[in-house]
């Protein structure tokens, strides 16, 4: 059903660009069998977040796919990757939240690039679930450094007050979806997480597309 909804008439594969019959995800048989799927549960702690899951493991041919999606301008990927969260959020049973958040990228970072990757995803899940999605709600008031070429320290003095909850009466009690592309230390899910639950939200349950954590 994910793949019909997603990938409705093309045949060609979203990374390889072969074409094949029998796409699922987007993705041709090769390009699927070195995806490493996960779909479970992270048990790890994350301040202010009630629960954490995750599709794919962050390995060597996803890293470089979903590199090319957030910096190559590959923004179509989004379709496969939504495609394996919405798989997770199935196999998993993950239905009892009222709205979903994607976590926000500061306004110009979002004009250089062109898309805010997490949104696409969370776009996509929101359509395809048939929940209300809020993009203004949390966002990004201060230009940061990429995450990823930072060690702890440096992520949280980074990213220290630079979320902010607009309308807070929306999310008043609310079970929220949070959803990211990559989770490594869980410093950006902390600080989103933080934020909302400071402003009134009930819950946080996120579901990021990768992780390097078995």
């Amino acid at each position: 059903m994910i793949n019909k909804f997603l990938f409705p008439s093309d045949n060609i594969c979203n990374f390889c660009k072969d074409y094949d019959e029998n796409l699922k995800h987007g993705l041709c048989k090769e390009c699927r069998d070195r995806i490493e799927e996960l779909h479970s549960k992270l048990d790890v702690k994350i301040d202010y977040v009630d629960e954490l899951y995750v599709s794919l493991l962050y390995n060597r041919f996803t890293k470089d796919f979903i590199h090319q999606y957030k910096f190559n301008n590959k923004s179509h990927l989004f379709k496969t990757f939504s495609s394996y969260m919405n798989k997770t959020l199935n196999e998993l049973g993950i239905f009892d939240y009222d709205l979903i958040i994607p976590v926000p990228i500061h306004r110009r970072k979002e004009a250089i690039r062109g898309y805010n990757q997490s949104y696409l995803l969370a776009q996509e899940i929101a359509k395809y679930n048939n929940k209300p999605l809020f993009k203004d709600i949390l966002i990004k008031n201060k230009w940061t450094r990429e995450q990823n070429k930072l060690n702890l320290h440096e992520r949280r003095l980074n990213l220290r007050d630079s979320f902010l909850v607009k309308k807070e009466e929306l999310i008043l009690d609310k079970k929220i979806l949070l959803i990211d592309d990559i989770v490594t230390t869980g410093m950006t899910l902390e600080l989103c997480g933080k934020e909302l639950k400071e402003n009134g939200a009930d819950k946080i349950i996120a579901l990021c597309l990768s992780t390097p954590i078995r």
